[in-house]
């Protein structure tokens, strides 16, 4: 059996995610050894980067500035003045960006990714030349992170299935089907995996699922995928998803992906197959109950085939896992448990010998642990055995602010390469942490953080602004934390996130919204795929007010927080902060 794995666009270009590497490393280790897996996200940026596709670009916009010459009309929107004005405007910068696109590329790769003035510029052009290429397709706008489809919901089965077949919208249409569809379908797999974990990858996803299913309607498409984990309930009453895939796999992707192989090579009973949504006679069956994997089972990620050196940093950053779940899942906003049901963790000695593996394969030094949260004293282990084998590797890891997290074991995390810890804060203020059953206390966020920054531990927070009942001095209340506090806002590699809250489906406040003082709540009637909800309040901040406040204390956190590269992404920071340690290059502790 041939199976074919893609990652579509579009997630961070600056390292892979860990969804393929782990599918491939637990089907070879089940026998099935003809596996492929592309990053489409980095080899269709890599492309948009050069000179031969800035050619094309040009003829494009020229040939839209003709017809938009002729046929505009209103003032916004597709095919309108503004969109005439962009197209105008992206030939002017044309000369200039074209000139800089691969000098930028090229030195986020390079050891002047390092050097701040130079990383943050070539960050800067590469969005820019992507605001370019965007105006041939307005209203959408492609940024290297995420992408905007205008009117276009993401959450809409409707809109989806319009946008996936819109060729003056959807730039992803003639891109997949110039550059990668042939290629795909040509190797004729026996399977096409294809991975949607983020709200940024849908329309990319769908878009590449419908013209597979349309260049090779007999080859047999499935998708996985943290996005459709959470919308079990609404696949149900969604048929038109089945006319781009044959079925999803949803929760934990391992053994149902192995059974779909072996029964697509034996009897095709899909109702075999653990965790898969698929349609038979017209019915749209969910296989239950859903299946969780003993992860001291699972092989290391295996990263063959992925192009490592494509991505826009000058090494590795490998992402891993030690744990699956969450120890804790009492938090009253996260829907993130539901991914994974239940915490499960891997026996430390596996992990040592997975990062060993990853090191002596791949070259790595640096490695990003997914984990939800790490719990104390695996940690404790982990750390020993990492010491006492000189492992010699930098890593980050996600964190609660424990009570029993003392300063000797993060002295301990520290000698074994860890140079930042990800918190969720959320709140400052006691009756908010309280009431989101955060299970934290204030006097342990100030010992943690300050042990933090003494022992050189870089740390970042997520803040939640606009939490059922909040007011407005109770957030200001986690803002000040945060912007009076020198000695963290000032430690090198420190970064803050704040975000403003969202009514997430699966999340725990779901279960019991009256007591969490929501009056009422709305579900979009034209969004069947949606993963929140509008709401009211019956006190505190009402979510317009929330969301006002939200962007002062964005803005003032953004004047004490570096946002590149330690608030733009984890991976690069890492590398930043491995830097720094090691004494080769000391950099400025922030660009405010």
């Amino acid at each position: 059996m041939k199976v074919s794995l893609l990652f579509p666009p579009t997630w961070h270009p600056s390292q892979p995610y860990l969804s393929l590497p782990s599918l491939t490393g637990f089907l070879h280790q089940g026998g099935i050894s003809d596996v492929s897996q592309r990053d489409l996200g980095i080899e269709l940026l890599d492309t948009i980067l050069t000179r031969t596709y800035a050619a094309e670009v040009y003829q494009l916009l020229v040939a839209k500035q003709r017809d938009l010459e002729r046929t505009q009309t209103g003032e916004t929107g597709a095919g309108s003045r503004e969109h005439y004005a962009k197209v105008i405007d992206s030939l002017d910068r044309f000369g200039y960006l074209v000139d800089r696109i691969e000098l930028a590329k090229e030195t986020l790769r390079s050891e002047e990714f390092y050097d701040p003035d130079a990383y943050r510029a070539s960050l800067f052009m590469i969005d820019k030349w992507l605001e370019v290429v965007s105006a041939i397709y307005f209203p959408t706008r492609l940024t290297v992170v995420d992408n905007q489809f205008g009117n276009y919901s993401i959450y809409s089965s409707k809109d989806l299935m319009k946008v996936v077949r819109d060729e003056q919208q959807n730039p992803f249409l003639s891109l997949f089907r110039n550059r990668f569809i042939p290629s795909i379908v040509d190797s004729r797999p026996d399977l096409i995996g294809v991975s949607i974990t983020a709200t940024s990858q849908i329309i990319p996803g769908l878009t590449l699922c419908r013209l597979i299913k349309e260049a090779a309607p007999d080859l047999h498409v499935t998708i996985g995928g943290s996005i459709f984990t959470r919308l079990v309930d609404n696949i149900r009453r969604c048929p038109s998803l089945f006319e781009l895939t044959d079925d999803i796999v949803v929760f934990e992707g391992e053994t149902a992906l192995l059974e779909l192989v072996n029964q697509l090579a034996g009897k095709k009973d899909y109702s075999k197959v653990p965790n898969l949504i698929y349609r038979n006679n017209g019915k749209i069956t969910v296989n239950q109950p859903f299946y969780s994997e003993n992860v001291d089972q699972l092989p290391a990620p295996n990263y063959d085939g992925f192009p490592l050196d494509l991505y826009l940093s000058p090494e590795p950053v490998l992402p891993v896992q030690f744990s699956r779940g969450c120890y804790y899942k009492d938090c009253a906003f996260c829907a993130l448990t539901l991914d994974h049901q239940n915490f499960r963790q891997k026996d430390p000695g596996r992990t040592i010998e997975e990062l060993q593996w990853l090191k002596d394969r791949y070259g790595a030094r640096h490695f990003f642990f997914t984990d939800e949260c790490f719990a104390l004293a695996p940690t404790r282990r982990l750390c020993q055995q990492m010491i006492q084998k000189q492992l010699d590797v930098k890593w980050t890891c996600e964190m609660r602010f424990e009570k029993n997290l003392s300063r000797e074991l993060l002295a301990s995390m520290r000698e074994a390469g860890c140079l930042k810890i990800v918190f969720g804060l959320e709140s400052f203020n006691q009756r908010i942490m309280d009431f989101m059953k955060k299970g934290v206390k204030q006097e342990w966020v100030r010992r943690i953080t300050n042990d933090c920054v003494d022992l050189g531990i870089a740390v970042h927070c997520y803040v939640i602004v606009g939490f059922p009942t909040e007011k407005e001095e109770e957030a200001l209340e986690t803002m000040s934390f945060i912007v009076e506090n020198k000695k963290l806002n000032q430690s090198y590699g420190f970064s803050c996130q704040p975000c403003l809250f969202d009514l997430e489906k699966e999340a725990p406040i779901m279960s019991d919204p009256g007591g969490y003082g929501i009056r009422r709540i709305m579900r979009p009637s034209a969004e069947d795929l949606s993963l929140g909800f509008f709401y009211e309040v019956q006190e505190g901040m009402t979510p317009d007010e929330a969301e006002r406040l939200y962007q002062y204390v964005y803005e003032r956190i953004s004047e004490v927080v570096c946002e590149l590269p330690f608030n733009y992404a984890m991976a690069d920071g890492l590398l930043y902060i491995s830097r720094a340690s090691e004494g080769e290059k000391q950099t400025p502790v922030a660009a405010r």
